[in-house]
């Protein structure tokens, strides 16, 4: 347990005592027991759980074919970027509470050095928890300026978790292979690492990786698709047979060979030479439902990967119902990345900021909404409550801008009024609300009745 700042100080100078952590009443039993610590594992392992060496080995195998599928599957791949992308793409900032902007100052110089690129951590964060389950991050700490040098991705497949049996992590341990066995490099304090769980498995040491979630489908996807190249292949091209000679006069060897020369020069892969032989044609319908099967798979496995097939760019609605429908399952997948973002944002502030700072809770991550429609419903109800007398009165202009990340109005810092309440430019604000919701009969009643009131 963390304490903060005044808790030290009144521990120290008021004789509170140190806090302690409870000791857990139930133990971890999902998966495993108190004597075999290693079968508890984020991993659906139907074999014993007698060799400890197996375990690890199978999950490494399982990452490793989990890292190839990303790498050599072309919508697996898209599907697992949807999500680092859209958490990312409409950019974060660092939030404090009043009075410690200091620290969030020391937060920027941090993030600003040359060496810490803290979007390409995070994304390699979300990127590694979605494909291996959970992400592990070494923390590099520097001679004391900020605490912090880095934050380093490491390969998820090397570092194993030892639990004790009420689930509290003892340590991390980094694991290489050599000649077929399992070596421990090292020891690590769970203090110099970062990981990132976004999708918990109940009663499991890691998180659960959606491509191994999705791993019966993605291979059915991969067998149609494989099906319908070798039909194309063999039914796709229309085919001609050369008839030489007749069944009086059958043709010789030496005309078959002449002719099928012939064709080889002009590079007719599919025609074929007989002898007045009679062929009865059993395909003549070509290949039918090849669309429609590739669709049926492919949906199921972006459903399975929990991404709408739109955000591949495969069409509003196609297959699975209405448009009405296909945007009801985006909003409902830009809810699901609102909770991501939370998760990373309090991980990093956690394990990194908090450093920093040295303060715990002081300094924070915010990530922008990823949805254009929050942005545009926040902005019609913000219009609606500023269009009375005082628009002041329960959205100051202040406020507004902060929640849009619009500059300040250098003009009204520098007045000395205090009691000046409408910043020179109110009338443009006013008009950018305006301009999100141009259309006054889409404004919700109940804001505007509110507003009137």
């Amino acid at each position: 347990m963390t304490e903060t700042l005044r808790q030290r100080l009144g521990r120290v100078l008021g004789g509170i005592p140190t806090p302690t952590v409870p000791e857990p009443q139930t133990r971890v039993v999902s998966g495993g027991t108190e004597k075999n610590p290693w079968a508890r594992m984020g991993l659906l392992y139907t074999g014993t759980w007698e060799n400890p060496m197996k375990v690890q080995v199978d999950r490494w195998n399982a990452l490793k074919a989990w890292r190839n599928i990303y790498m050599r599957g072309g919508p697996v791949a898209e599907c697992i970027d949807v999500y680092p992308l859209f958490v990312l793409t409409n950019g974060y900032e660092f939030a404090c509470e009043e009075g410690s902007e200091k620290l969030k100052d020391k937060v920027q110089e941090w993030a600003d050095q040359p060496h810490v690129d803290l979007d390409a951590i995070m994304w390699q964060a979300i990127l590694d928890a979605c494909i291996c389950g959970t992400a592990f991050q070494e923390i590099v700490p520097d001679s004391g300026l900020y605490n912090v040098w880095s934050v380093i991705p490491r390969d998820a497949s090397s570092f194993w978790t030892d639990y004790d049996s009420y689930g509290r992590i003892i340590k991390y341990r980094q694991i290489t292979f050599e000649n077929g066995m399992t070596k421990t490099i090292q020891d690590l304090d769970p203090k110099i690492m970062l990981t990132l769980t976004i999708f918990p498995v109940p009663g499991e040491v890691f998180g659960l990786s959606l491509i191994g979630r999705a791993y019966d489908d993605i291979m059915r996807d991969l067998d149609m698709i494989e099906s319908i190249t070798k039909a194309i292949h063999r039914h796709g091209t229309p085919k001609q047979q050369w008839d030489i000679g007749t069944p009086e006069y059958p043709a010789t060897a030496g005309d078959l060979d002449a002719t099928t020369l012939m064709i080889t020069k002009i590079h007719a892969d599919t025609d074929f030479v007989t002898s007045a032989t009679k062929i009865n044609m059993l395909d003549t319908s070509g290949i039918t439902g090849a669309q429609e099967f590739s669709n049926i798979t492919l949906q199921r496995m972006a459903s399975a990967l929990g991404v709408p097939e739109e955000m591949l760019g495969l069409g509003a609605g196609r297959g699975l119902g209405t448009a009405a429908t296909s945007g009801v399952r985006q909003r409902a997948f830009m809810d699901k990345i609102s909770t991501i973002q939370e998760i990373v944002a309090r991980t990093f502030s956690r394990n990194v900021l908090d450093r920093i700072t040295g303060v715990p809770g002081s300094v924070w991550i915010e990530f922008n909404d990823p949805s254009p429609d929050d942005e545009a419903a926040k902005a019609t109800w913000i219009a609606a409550l500023r269009s009375g007398m005082d628009p002041d009165a329960i959205c100051p202009a202040d406020w507004v801008r902060e929640q849009f990340g619009i500059p300040p109005d250098e003009d009204a810092e520098k007045m000395d009024d205090p009691t000046r309440k409408q910043p020179p430019d109110q009338t443009g604000l006013q008009a950018w609300l305006n301009k999100q919701n141009p259309d006054p009969n889409a404004m919700p009643k109940d804001a505007t009745k509110g507003a009137a009131q």
